[in-house]
């Protein structure tokens, strides 16, 4: 089998595509998943570059990196999942040819969507279902959404507005049109301030500094990392989305005919140019390793 492996902690040039025998699976009830497709996500370059080094203090190198995939189990099943990679102390990784999988970790891909497609959604479409969940809103309420022109934001301005609540969405420059065509009510740009004190919750995708101030007293602000939540203030709920696998809302949002953006694909074998594509910016949607 081929991994995306990272020899140490450093820039791209760290990232290699090797050969590995097909581990014997330590763990009864994992199902081989010949992977097809495997979406690269910012998580993987932090990790690579040793940014979540104190988060990961028994990493070690080589390992294998990789949350999404999409592929075919041994029995012909078309599925799509993400190995939750902190949970598993980097022994696991999708970005590879072949991944023992959990069930828990994946669901079945609808025939009518591609693989490509399919590996985007399952990290991001889960965050974002969770983060609304920590939220607590129900319809007719407010949400203000940063980051809505990414994974996580993008989603969730859909599964919010699908759920009736009244959404504004920060997009970047040149997505408003995209990120109005979620479902967003209003939107703004990165460089409007949004009224203080104006909505029910926000879920601050895009990790931005005082972003609290735009929840009413008594509102919930959700944030997507611990080092992004804010103190709590005026009564303002303060929670932070932990990812876990969920097979059965895997299975309804890869149903849910969500929108999703592939920026590119890329062969295995080029997983460190993906990584350069994704530190330079400006891709509108993600990079997909495919085998």
């Amino acid at each position: 089998m081929r991994v995306v492996e990272v020899q140490g902690y450093g820039g791209a040039d760290a990232v290699r595509v090797v050969e590995r025998p097909l581990p014997v699976p330590d763990v009864a009830g994992r199902v081989r998943v010949r992977v097809e497709a495997a979406a690269v996500n910012p998580v993987d370059v932090a990790t690579r570059a040793g940014w979540l080094a104190a988060l990961l203090p028994d990493l070690t190198a080589p390992f294998v990196l990789g949350w999404d995939f999409a592929g075919v189990t041994d029995d012909g099943q078309r599925v799509a999942g993400f190995v939750p990679w902190f949970e598993q102390g980097g022994t696991v990784g999708a970005q590879a040819s072949v991944l023992f999988a959990d069930p828990a970790w994946f669901a079945p891909v609808p025939a009518s969507t591609d693989l490509v497609a399919a590996s985007t959604l399952p990290l991001n479409a889960v965050t974002a279902a969770q983060a609304l969940r920590i939220a607590g809103l129900t319809a007719g309420r407010s949400l203000l959404v940063t980051g809505a022109s990414g994974g996580v934001g993008g989603f969730a301005v859909q599964l919010a507005a699908a759920a009736g609540i009244e959404v504004t969405a920060v997009a970047s420059t040149g997505d408003e049109a995209f990120v109005a065509g979620l479902g967003a009510k209003t939107v703004l740009s990165r460089t409007d301030t949004p009224p203080p004190k104006a909505f029910d919750a926000v879920l601050d995708a895009a990790s931005v500094p005082g972003a609290i101030a735009a929840v009413r007293d008594g509102g919930v602000h959700v944030a997507v990392t611990d080092p992004s939540a804010p103190a709590p203030e005026r009564g303002v709920r303060v929670g932070t989305v932990h990812v876990a696998a969920d097979r059965a809302l895997l299975a309804e949002l890869l149903g849910a005919g969500l929108i999703t953006r592939v920026a590119g694909t890329l062969p295995l074998d080029e997983a460190a140019e993906a990584h350069r594509r994704l530190e330079a910016g400006g891709l509108r949607g993600k990079l997909v390793l495919t085998t």
